[in-house]
């Protein structure tokens, strides 16, 4: 499975993560497939997320297939994020902590990455996120969120607040993968451009 269609899969991690502080919470639920439903149709965009890389191996053009890991804390970046669009408190925590760990988790189970090497043709990639563009998040959670009955007066903060944390977690992506391609028998180094699946 690759993160794109992992809407399920996100939303179920955040609800898990949220299991001990939100127990019974009618809100969560809705939260969480808003964040599963969102993430899927931004994160395959490549003007939204870019992966960019290294390659070794020998000269010609190449295509990369990958796997991301994500290195950060999922909670204290989602924490941030939802604080700095001015939702802080203990909801605000037990919100950021369950959303951020359960996006970081689904992030690490199937996030994949493939794109092109130029200069290489078979041989390593070592890859890592260079721009994740929360701007282009928000208006599709937002809709996400008016969808599942998330509205009122902090709804555009909540947006942009996750908006934020999804887009510092993305940013902790680092991956290796492989070159397949066209091989010739002299040793090359290039680089990489690629999109997440």
């Amino acid at each position: 499975m690759a993160i794109v269609a992992a809407s399920a899969l996100i939303a179920q991690q955040i609800n898990l993560a949220g299991q001990g502080t939100f127990t019974g919470s009618t809100v969560l639920p809705r939260i969480a497939s808003a964040v599963g439903s969102s993430i899927p149709a931004w994160i395959p965009i490549i003007t939204n997320v870019t992966v960019q890389g290294a390659t070794v191996g020998v000269a010609g053009a190449g295509a990369v297939n990958g796997k991301l890991f994500f290195v950060g804390q999922g909670a204290a970046l989602m924490i941030a994020g939802l604080a700095s669009a001015g939702l802080t408190g203990s909801n605000g925590t037990r919100l950021g902590a369950a959303v951020g760990n359960g996006v970081w988790a689904a992030l690490n189970q199937v996030t994949q990455y493939v794109g092109t090497s130029v200069g290489v043709g078979v041989g390593t990639d070592v890859s890592f996120i260079s721009n994740a563009n929360e701007g282009t998040l928000i208006p599709i959670l937002q809709g996400n969120l008016a969808a599942r009955s998330v509205t009122g007066f902090n709804a555009a903060k909540l947006a942009q607040g996750l908006a934020r944390g999804i887009a510092d977690i993305v940013k902790t992506g680092v991956g290796v993968g492989g070159v397949t391609g066209s091989p010739s028998p002299v040793a090359a180094v290039s680089t990489s451009v690629s999109l997440v699946f």
